[in-house]
């Protein structure tokens, strides 16, 4: 795919060389700010959503605010990419591609306990996972929904249907508001849920240990809350399972308000030192365009920047209702500080607590302490 965009590219420039390197994800933050500091940086750089406001509060990114215009539908981006581009009103990247999760289940497993649709509030899945346990008693550690206690991925949208937010900013100031009655009321929520729903082993577990796409497809889980891409996994492991799953967006408080997600993915941006700026927002207004973002829906399963770029064949179910699902999306604080809470797997080691049960107020007050601090801790200034 990144050979089209070239080969479209080199219609309009021939003579400028192109290469294109890949890295390994481990120890990325690292690798993009020595990179991007150097005398010879990449021209162009890929980055995680949550990594964007570190690298533009840097310095490390060229502005682009001039040229946001010129990008296909510029004005519609996805929210929770376009946010973390932004810095201090002005553009420091566009967005590449976009992910949600939606919840994968058995029908047959579904069948098996008389449940015949999916349900329309967390109350009815509370319950509909009461029934699908005492259905298949006979599975050794089975989860009606394995949830892994440290996936906050799915305990934050607890909150955000509280009302809830995670911080304010005011004036470049950000506080950490996780101590606010709404989201207390999500964490208890949360706890809830996941506690009803899955394994107690699973209360200090993440998604990839034990991988819970092999639950899945070892059919011991009725329910998996999944990302685009993870339907193919299953299949590679078990055919059946895949060829058997269903999907449903994951319901709210009240039927017909389904739990606000976290609409997470990459960003790309030119570096500051870069001396090929003008030439190097062509190839990015290329890979941003419908064009490229249809077939790379299609290719390789992404949420396209814009969801009017969603093509109308060829796409899986769990897209198409990953898609849906993104129009209601809350945004993670637009700051540097993010990024050193996913170093640090604090979301997820806070999340995994109150899944234990430790006292919400006390939890929320010491992630309340911890993240502003983080949050106001900048790189560097613009």
């Amino acid at each position: 795919m990144i050979d089209d965009v070239t080969k479209q590219f080199h219609q309009k420039h021939p003579d400028v060389q192109v290469k294109v390197e890949v890295q390994q994800w481990d120890n990325i933050v690292t690798k993009l700010t020595t990179a991007l500091a150097s005398d010879n940086p990449p021209d162009i750089v890929e980055m995680g959503n949550t990594q964007t406001p570190m690298l533009t509060a840097s310095g490390a990114l060229a502005e682009l605010t001039d040229d946001k215009a010129g990008f296909e539908s510029s004005d519609k981006w996805l929210a929770g990419l376009a946010g973390p581009s932004t810095y201090q009103d002005k553009l420091y990247a566009a967005p590449l591609y976009g992910g949600t999760k939606v919840v994968m289940y058995s029908k047959k497993m579904f069948a098996a306990a008389g449940i015949d649709k999916p349900p329309a509030t967390l109350d009815e899945l509370v319950a509909d996972c009461t029934t699908l346990a005492k259905a298949h008693t006979s599975i050794p550690n089975f989860s009606a929904f394995y949830m892994p206690g440290q996936y906050w991925f799915a305990g934050m949208p607890f909150l955000f249907g509280k009302g809830g937010k995670i911080a304010t900013e005011d004036n470049g100031k950000w506080t950490a508001t996780m101590s606010s009655a709404e989201n207390q009321a999500g964490l208890a929520e949360w706890k809830k849920f996941q506690n009803a729903c899955s394994t107690p082993s699973s209360i200090g577990a993440n998604t990839d240990s034990p991988d819970q796409d092999q639950i899945f497809a070892d059919q011991k889980a009725a329910m998996i809350y999944v990302k685009a891409w993870e339907p193919g996994a299953v299949k590679e492991i078990n055919a059946k399972a895949a060829a058997d799953a269903g999907y449903f967006i994951m319901p709210g408080y009240e039927a017909g308000s389904p739990l606000p997600v976290i609409v997470a993915g990459s960003t790309i941006g030119i570096a500051q030192n870069s001396p090929n700026k003008e030439t190097a927002v062509e190839w990015l207004k290329i890979i941003t365009g419908k064009t490229f973002q249809q077939t790379m829906t299609q290719t390789i399963h992404k949420l396209p920047v814009v969801t009017d770029f969603l093509p109308t064949q060829n796409v899986p179910d769990v897209l198409k209702l990953g898609a849906q699902a993104a129009t209601v999306s809350q945004a993670l604080p637009a700051t540097p500080g993010e990024a050193t809470l996913e170093t640090e797997s604090y979301n997820e080691q806070f999340f995994s607590k109150i899944a234990k049960g430790s006292d919400i107020g006390s939890a929320a007050g010491e992630y309340d302490k911890h993240a502003t601090e983080a949050f106001n801790a900048q790189s560097g200034p613009r």
